[in-house]
């Protein structure tokens, strides 16, 4: 206390400046980082929540569709009559049942193998010479044995990566035993692994076994079959001997990670938990979801990706206090020759500051000295007030636009905030397509839009559009007209005195620009403008990246791989769809039911090569007659359907027989010498044959059928006669 004394007053009101004007921004800095730490959190566990469900919904998806596949290519009956021959010892039924079997894996090649097991787990019958002997160890056997379809973790037998999907053969209440079949690995990892980084930078997504052995993880390979933790004897020991992994598993290595071991072998795991990860050491932030088969979905994510928005602004309020910690210090000295009658002014008002209170103002703002300094701490109060605000809203916005999955709605949301943080009165975005070419995207935001003014065509980008777009420069105009650049601006446009433009980049590659115009009460935009647009169209990289990723994963998730074409699934729920509108507003649907005529024959003939160029051409025929609002999909195999909306049965019979005319007439190639093909076509209409979707595609597989019988190459339309005969 004694050397405080001896310091001269302009010291002492130094440090007791400082001391009343740092220390509140220090405490509102802090309770700033741990308020959005905790939002950040909260809405990172609830993103890492969706990714978990959405992850486990294509998983399902992806085994619904394996064992209705399965379904389709066995059967039963089949598999019951040889059981009983193979006790009869009658094996030239076996190698029949084989060579069947062999055909149909070649013809649809989504399994590699198929085998039929006995009730003792003895091959009975098998597609590859590999599997033989007895399988009753193992879980696809003795879970099947159960009564239920099973599909295994990944395993790794013969060198191969592999999924077993096997299905209980079963008479009536009796178990006469497994039919097992064979796919690789592949697909469920590739599915994993197309999680990778989706939510952020280090986001990943582990698929684990409910006795904490990972099966799959979207980061890197060489970390599956491992464990969490060392696992118990006991425990390993089983998993051996059932070689619940495959037979080449001889033994599960693993990584010290106690406390997401403990969470995934729990009966009851929790769906959120906090953790260091296999790779680095940092804490990671994962959601948990816990399949109907048992396995664990991990999504997890570092700490640090999704808390940069905060870091970020905790770096901006540390530039304001070193900016109030220079302006305290030269007010000091002034304060300091006049004494200190005021200083409990300021005192007070710096008090009310730290409570949050910025309403309160210091009285004398001219004069002397001290009024010039109360006139200055006020300024500084309201820049510092603002600047909290801003950065509060730039959290906000990093918040709200990273939740968005719509590029549309992103977009227009992203230059309306834009405008209003910075105050202009109108903002644009462009972006430009995935060429970089030409412009994709121009959206517009006005404080008061003007009827008069509508954008009728894309610009072109050129002008000051190419400066920011194309060369990625950023660029500050007070006088827009008088740059010689500013060409290309649409027709009517308002008058633009101010702009503010900076660039979008994704990576280091200009996918964009964002335009600000005529900043509010004639101001001109500054450096602090420009540092806050760029933070916001740094933001908006990632967030249009997310929402374009997400895009592309909808639309594979209802297209056909090779055709292109809506998958089976997706046809099912467009029918729907139309359906219910045709019952809405009264109109008819038609549904075309196509098939390619001796398409196994052509298979075997000329090779799938062939046969799958065949397959995309037909379905780019198909694309090529259909209307906007009709819809093409491959129903399976050589089969493809088409909806056809507001079209009753003689149009769509026109509509049939061009298609077909077009399929017989196109000249398909094979080493130079032209093949022809041929489809037939059914065709049924609703209301007139169908009350509901399912009869709706009854009754056009029969007319398809008829059209069949009826000797090919040819269109048939239902008749409520031929379901009689």
């Amino acid at each position: 206390m004694k050397p405080f004394k001896n310091l001269s007053i302009g010291a002492k009101l130094l440090i007791v400046l400082l001391l009343i004007s740092i220390l509140p921004l220090f405490v509102v800095t802090s309770g700033f980082y741990r308020l959005g730490k905790s939002k950040l959190t909260k809405q990172t566990i609830h993103i890492l929540d969706v990714q978990a469900k959405n992850t486990s919904a294509g998983i399902n998806r992806y085994i619904n569709f394996k064992f209705k596949h399965i379904h389709r290519l066995i059967d039963v009956q089949q598999l019951i009559h040889i059981l009983r021959m193979s006790k009869e010892k009658r094996p030239r039924i076996i190698v029949t049942a084989v060579s069947s079997f062999r055909a149909k894996l070649r013809i649809d090649p989504d399994f590699l193998s198929l085998f039929l097991l006995d009730t003792e787990g003895n091959v009975v019958l098998s597609t590859t010479e590999k599997f033989n002997g007895n399988y009753a160890v193992r879980p696809f056997f003795s879970e099947a044995m159960k009564g239920r379809n099973y599909v295994s973790p990944p395993c790794v037998d013969g060198g191969m990566s592999c999924v077993y999907f096997s299905v209980p053969v079963v008479q009536g209440d009796k178990k006469l035993g497994v039919v097992a079949l064979q796919c690789i690995a592949e697909e469920l990892w590739e599915l994993i692994e197309h999680e990778n980084d989706r939510v952020g930078l280090g986001n990943a997504v582990i698929l684990s076994n409910s006795d904490g052995v990972r099966i799959a993880h979207s980061t890197k390979r060489d970390l599956v079959f491992k464990s969490w933790v060392t696992l118990k004897p006991e425990i390993k020991e089983q998993i051996l001997k059932e070689e619940r992994y495959g037979s080449d598993i001889k033994e599960i290595a693993f990584t010290d990670i106690p406390e997401v071991m403990e969470a995934v072998t729990s009966v009851l795991p929790p769906q959120y938990l906090q953790h260091r990860l296999v790779i680095g050491k940092e804490t990671y932030h994962s959601a948990m979801k816990v399949m109907d088969n048992g396995w664990r979905i991990i999504c997890t994510i570092p700490e640090s990706t999704f808390l940069e928005p905060v870091h970020t602004n905790i770096f901006y309020m540390s530039i304001v206090v070193g900016v109030m910690t220079c302006l305290v210090i030269g007010a000091s000295v002034v304060i300091g020759k006049l004494g200190t009658k005021r200083i409990n002014v300021f005192t007070s008002i710096s008090n009310e500051i730290a409570k949050g209170n910025f309403t309160k103002e210091v009285p004398f703002t001219d004069g002397d000295e001290i009024g010039q300094l109360g006139k200055t701490f006020n300024i500084m109060t309201a820049s510092i007030k603002r600047k909290i605000e801003q950065l509060k809203y730039l959290n906000d916005v990093s918040v709200e636009i990273h939740s968005h999955i719509e590029v549309e709605k992103l977009l227009q949301d992203l230059i309306n905030i834009s405008r209003r943080i910075i105050n202009a009165e109108m903002g644009v975005l462009a972006l430009l397509d995935e060429k970089r070419k030409n412009i994709k995207y121009f959206k517009v935001s006005l404080t008061n839009p003007l009827e008069h003014f509508q954008i009728k065509e894309q610009p072109e980008g050129k002008g000051l559009l190419d400066v920011v777009i194309k060369k990625g420069q950023t660029i500050i105009l007070d006088k827009v007209f008088e740059d010689p650049r500013s060409i290309g601006l649409p027709l009517n446009y308002p008058q633009i005195h101010t702009l503010l433009g900076v660039p979008i980049k994704f990576d280091t590659t200009v996918v964009g620009g964002l335009f600000l115009a005529n900043k509010a009460s004639n101001e001109r935009f500054t450096l602090e403008d420009e540092e806050i647009l760029l933070t916001i169209s740094y933001q908006a990289s990632v967030a249009i990246e997310n929402a374009r990723l997400y895009g592309e994963a909808q639309q594979l998730a209802i297209s056909d791989g090779l055709t292109g074409l809506l998958n089976h699934r997706e046809f099912h729920r467009r029918l729907d769809e139309n359906i219910e509108g045709s019952k809405r507003y009264n109109y008819t649907i038609s549904l075309l039911m196509i098939d390619i005529d001796h398409f196994k024959k052509f298979n075997d003939t000329y090779g799938h090569q062939l046969g799958n160029h065949v397959l995309k051409t037909i379905a780019d025929i198909l694309k090529s007659q259909a209307r906007v609002v009709d819809v093409c999909a491959r129903y399976g195999g050589e089969e493809f359907v088409m909806i056809l909306r507001e079209t009753d049965n003689p149009q769509a019979s026109v509509l049939s027989e061009r298609i077909r005319s077009t399929i017989f007439a196109y000249p398909f190639k094979h080493d130079g010498i032209k093949t022809q093909l041929s489809v037939s076509i059914g065709i049924a209409s609703f209301p007139k044959d169908a009350d509901n979707a399912e009869e709706l595609i009854k009754k056009a597989d029969e007319a398809l059928y008829m059209a069949k019988e009826s000797g090919r190459n040819k269109v048939c339309c239902y008749k409520a006669t031929q379901s009689a005969h």
